[in-house]
C-alpha cells in the first residue's frame, strides 16, 4: 500500500488555491482603497477668482472712508462733481464697452 502516492495532489491544488485567494485579497484591498480616495481638481479661473476675493478681502477700506466724505457733500449741499470729467468717463466706458 503506498500512502504518499495520492497525499501531494490534494495538498499541492490546496496550496495553491490558498495563494491564489491571498493574492485576490491583497488586490481587492488595494482596489477598495483606490476607489475611496476623494481627489480634487480646481481650475485656473477658479485659482485665479480666490486670489482675487483673498486680495480683496486682504485689502484696507479706504474707499468706507472716501464713500462717508461724499455722503456727508450730499447731504450737506457742497458736493460739486467735475462734469467734463464724468461725461470724459462715461464716453470711455461707452467707447471700451464696444470693442
Amino acid at each position: 500500500m503506498k500512502i504518499n502516492q495520492y497525499s501531494q495532489t490534494p495538498l499541492k491544488a490546496y496550496s495553491d488555491n490558498r495563494a491564489k485567494d491571498v493574492a485576490g485579497k491583497t488586490q481587492n484591498q488595494q482596489q477598495s482603497s483606490t476607489a475611496t480616495r476623494d481627489v480634487v481638481n480646481v481650475s485656473s479661473q477658479a485659482k485665479l477668482l480666490g486670489t482675487a476675493r483673498q486680495a480683496a478681502t486682504d485689502s484696507p477700506d479706504t474707499r468706507e472712508q472716501k464713500v462717508r466724505e461724499l455722503r456727508e457733500q450730499v447731504r450737506s449741499g457742497t458736493y460739486k462733481p467735475d462734469i467734463r470729467k464724468t461725461a470724459m468717463n462715461l464716453v470711455r466706458d461707452e467707447v471700451d464697452f464696444l470693442r
